[in-house]
């Protein structure tokens, strides 16, 4: 461990914020994964390959000048920035690092390695290649990447020299870090468990033509099967808004069309999913929170909730509650602090103006099209990243 933070302490070059040498470095590591073969072809690295060019982290630095054109202040780096990266979501450790580079950072990320994804495997390779390059060997001094099994010392020594940490383990990972002592100026940046729905405006749907609505199939099922639909912002719970009607004609259209992709192209180990599945709507059952179930296929579960249920809390894999309403207010009895992402269809501007009033103090961070719920974006959990991941040095 102590050979790792001198390389942390003082890199050669001092980066700056939005500094054009990790812009380049960024927009290298863009190429050099919408390159590769084994990677380009997966949603979620191919995503991570276009939001790294620079054309989109330019966008980025425009929307935030606030940072680097006030005349009230300097942005400065934060320092050394422990990064404690999720399980659920094999690329959000690069999203992380990427905000932070950008800020000027050195950067401590540890990886879980329960992810153990090939892919995981080759993206590292490509990042050790693309950094081997002389014109990247500065980055060799400002990032450090490792894997350690749950370990009390070793998080202390890393926390301890860390002037920012970012916690992106949910609550119980939060919880474990909170415990383990830092410096009185050491600041944390959180992420607690989330939960996302997605919501459908039933008339909308059924003006679509078919080719619309195998569309918006393909759409929903990128939001929510990449990780097995266990990423913070993978819709949980579908909301239908129209008449009885229209919502009815809606779940059936739509749950054939969304069965017919994930037989296609859904991988994963359809058996002990089964057993998860049925377990979690026996419990459910029991517990009163659901009435009806659909599920012609296993791969898609539509569980109906009853008045007054959690909306929150499914077991993944394609199990999806559902619920009916009649008008968009009737959605804010459902929506409470956790709700993260809420990814729609059929929603007007007014809609979305209306709906993000009406929730204002109660809930959701995120308002996406269907499609978009994954997308990463500098605004996440509430936090502008850019501006936690910095500091700000008075000149009046």
């Amino acid at each position: 461990m102590e050979e790792l933070l001198p390389l942390q302490s003082h890199a050669a070059e001092a980066l700056q914020p939005f500094d054009e040498r990790v812009i380049a470095f960024l927009d290298r590591l863009s190429h050099a994964v919408l390159k590769d073969p084994s990677l380009n072809r997966i949603a979620e690295f191919a995503s991570l390959g276009f939001w790294l060019r620079k054309a989109n982290i330019s966008k980025y630095v425009n929307e935030n000048n606030h940072l680097i054109q006030n005349k009230n202040f300097v942005t400065a780096p934060a320092g050394i920035v422990f990064h404690v990266c999720p399980s659920n979501v094999d690329t959000m450790f690069m999203y992380s690092l990427a905000i932070s580079l950008l800020m000027g950072n050195r950067n401590l990320l540890r990886v879980s390695g329960r992810q153990g994804s090939p892919h995981l495997d080759t993206l590292f390779d490509v990042i050790n290649t693309v950094m081997r390059n002389e014109e990247n060997k500065l980055f060799s001094e400002c990032i450090s990447i490792f894997t350690y099994e749950h370990d009390h010392d070793i998080s202390s020594f890393f926390s301890l020299h860390a002037n920012v940490r970012v916690i992106w383990g949910g609550d119980s990972t939060i919880e474990v870090f909170k415990k383990i002592p830092v410096s009185p100026r050491t600041k944390d940046i959180v992420f607690a468990d989330r939960v996302s729905y997605a919501l459908f405006m039933s008339k909308e749907y059924a003006l679509l033509s078919e080719e619309g609505k195998n569309g918006l199939a393909h759409s929903f099922y990128n939001d929510s099967y990449s990780f097995n639909q266990k990423g913070c912002s993978c819709p949980q719970t579908i909301f239908t808004v129209g008449s009885k009607a229209d919502n009815e004609a809606f779940e059936k259209n739509f749950y054939e069309r969304l069965k017919n992709v994930v037989v296609k192209k859904y991988d994963a180990d359809i058996m002990s999913l089964a057993s998860l599945k049925l377990n979690r709507l026996a419990d459910d059952a029991t517990a009163g929170k659901i009435s009806q179930v659909m599920d012609s296929d296993n791969r898609v579960v539509f569980a109906r909730l009853n008045d007054g249920a959690d909306a929150s809390g499914t077991c993944g894999g394609g199990l999806f509650y559902i619920r009916s309403l009649e008008n968009l207010a009737d959605l804010l009895s459902w929506i409470h602090p956790k709700v993260q992402t809420v990814s729609y269809f059929g929603l007007k501007q007014d809609d979305i103006h209306e709906l993000v009033k009406l929730s204002s103090g109660k809930g959701i961070d995120r308002l996406v099209p269907i499609g978009k719920a994954l997308d990463f974006h500098y605004l996440w959990d509430g936090y502008n990243l850019f501006d936690e991941l910095c500091i700000k040095r008075s000149v009046i």
